[in-house]
């Protein structure tokens, strides 16, 4: 289906892409992974043909109709739902061009290019069009908008599922996913899986969920931070996961091995040596040249040995331990809060004007409990968090936050930073670090002297959230508001926090649709947000059993 041979992608003095060849097989779905900045995104505009590489060669199918959903996806306004899906997948073209023929169908040639324009008319479901994007917005969970809605009045993360499903219902040979999932709620999610899953197209995708990728590929290709070169492993994510960490200890224990073996050798050639320097010294009398010449015969052997062992030291192939990446580590220590004091929510309603509006909630937090917020997106849950955090204020009610409190909220810190000062600037004005301190803080989440130096709105999605994680241990917050903490963040930094969290004895109040990363926080306390109401569910398990349920039943509606 797709043939990459030998790419390399430069900009400027840095190598991006180094020497990269791989083939996608028809049907086969495949996770590219690699740390953020080492060129995934790079790779999949090479191969959509939206950038060229400097060299090497991307050879596709004949005919072949490929797909690119990129992160940051622009839909023009003046479209309806409707009119944004039949221009997208080519319907509106099509019909208007069987329009012009139907005129003169007597004209053999016309004809023949009529026939196959119905052809490829009853391919895509034609006659059936309107209800198979509804089914589409339904596995979205947008089945509340009309087809003649304007995109206009969207949210993005609406048009984004709209592109998405769009490049879906296309029926496209290739699909390059960048990112998919990131502004997908847990339905939405799931129901993509299912969909792929069952999809004839090959698929190539970035993403940094790692339940979905395992639900979904059969390989994966990995992008060398170091090296900049791609190697392909075989199986799901948490098999390509295990057979790296099995290759690295193996490596590490034939070098360990190897050293073991050297310093051996080494240690024999120092005393053979030293024999032989002895031995050739040594003095004996006259009447003793027998045994004189014996001993410096052996003198003489020793030091041969010791120059042989040294040539077999210069021929060993050297095994090199693989370079890792210095781990990240999150030193986030809430600070002490003898008076334990609760968030306390006493029927609260929230909302914005009469357009939207949630509650009235009642919920009590005590102090270090792990609270989940499930539900579809746009049913209130940022909103929630926002009341929270005093971010918004509500209508009616009461909310209490003890003084004892140190509020780290990611959501707020994202919205608000500060984008024109500097990484140093923005945490000495909000911290009581000195400048020593600041740039020691900042090289634990891989921040180098330079970056630091950079202005905040230079940062990628993913160092800013960084930022807001170093931001959060130099005040030692005690409670962590997080909405959707992993989206911006690659696997290495969403484990670090998993690890972190983890052993968090502060308050979490949590909003992610990222399956692996809410079971690894063994949530306390988990509800559902629905119409308005906060509802207690028992099972993580059996929510997403019901979701997936649903997510098949759709799946069998669009065959």
């Amino acid at each position: 289906m797709i043939n990459v041979k030998r790419i390399t992608k430069n900009y400027g003095a840095l190598t991006v892409l180094s020497d990269v060849s791989f083939s996608l097989n028809v049907a086969e779905k495949v996770a590219l992974v690699g740390p953020n900045g080492v060129g995934k995104t790079t790779l999949l505009k090479i191969i959509a043909g939206l950038e060229e590489p400097d060299s090497g060669e991307v050879q596709i199918a004949k005919n072949a109709c490929i797909g690119y959903l990129p992160q940051e996806i622009k839909v023009p306004e003046s479209e309806t739902v409707e009119s944004y899906f039949r221009k997208m997948v080519g319907l509106e073209e099509i019909e208007k061009e069987m329009q012009q023929l139907e005129k003169n169908l007597d004209d053999s040639q016309k004809a023949e290019q009529y026939s196959q324009l119905e052809e490829r008319f009853r391919h895509l479901n034609g006659d059936a069009f309107s209800y198979r994007i509804k089914i589409i917005l339904a596995g979205f969970g947008l089945e509340h908008l009309s087809l003649n809605q304007s995109l206009r009045f969207l949210s993005s993360g609406q048009k984004s599922k709209i592109a998405l499903g769009a490049i879906l219902l296309k029926g496209v040979d290739v699909l390059l996913l960048d990112e998919p999932t990131n502004n997908l709620d847990l339905p939405a999610l799931i129901w993509l899986e299912n969909f792929l899953s069952n999809s004839n197209a090959a698929c190539l995708i970035v993403s940094h969920d790692k339940r979905f990728l395992d639900n979904v590929v059969s390989r994966v290709f990995e992008l060398d931070w170091e090296t900049r070169t791609l190697s392909v492993h075989v199986g799901g994510y948490t098999d390509y996961l295990e057979f790296k960490m099995k290759k690295i200890n193996r490596l590490k224990e034939l070098y360990r091995l190897q050293q073991e073996k050297i310093e051996n050798l080494e240690k024999t050639i120092r005393s053979r040596k030293a024999w032989a320097a002895i031995g050739a010294k040594q003095e004996v009398s006259d009447k003793d040249k027998y045994c004189r010449g014996m001993r410096r015969d052996r003198a003489a052997k020793s030091a041969k040995n010791a120059k042989a062992m040294e040539k077999r030291i210069e021929k060993i192939d050297l095994i090199n331990l693989p370079k890792e990446r210095s781990p990240l580590i999150i030193p986030l220590k809430p600070q002490e809060s003898k008076a334990k004091h609760p968030i306390i929510l006493k029927d609260v309603v929230v909302g914005y004007g009469n357009n939207f509006q949630i509650g009235p909630i009642n919920l009590e937090i005590p102090y270090g409990v792990r609270v989940g917020i499930l539900g579809t997106n746009g049913v209130g849950k940022t909103t929630l968090l926002k009341a929270i955090t005093g971010e918004l204020k509500i209508q009616k009610g009461e909310i209490k936050i003890g003084q004892s409190l140190v509020m780290g909220n990611l959501m707020q810190e994202h919205e608000n930073l500060p984008f024109d000062k500097t990484i140093v600037q923005f945490l000495k004005e909000r911290t009581n670090l000195k400048k020593e301190q600041i740039y020691q803080l900042l090289a634990k989440f891989n921040f180098s002297v330079e970056e630091a130096g950079k202005k905040i709105g230079e940062l990628s999605p993913g160092g800013r959230a960084r930022l807001i994680l170093a931001f959060f241990c130099a005040i030692s917050a005690n409670v962590l508001v997080l909405d959707e903490p992993t989206n911006h963040l690659d696997i290495e930094a969403t484990e670090a926090l998993e690890e972190v969290l983890s052993a968090y004895s502060g308050t979490i109040i949590l909003v992610s649709h990222d399956r692996y990363f809410v079971e690894k926080l063994n949530l306390t306390h988990l509800y559902v947000l629905k119409d308005g109401k906060l509802m207690p569910i028992s099972s993580f398990d059996e929510y997403l059993a019901e979701l997936t349920l649903s997510a098949k039943r759709l799946i069998q509606r669009l065959k």
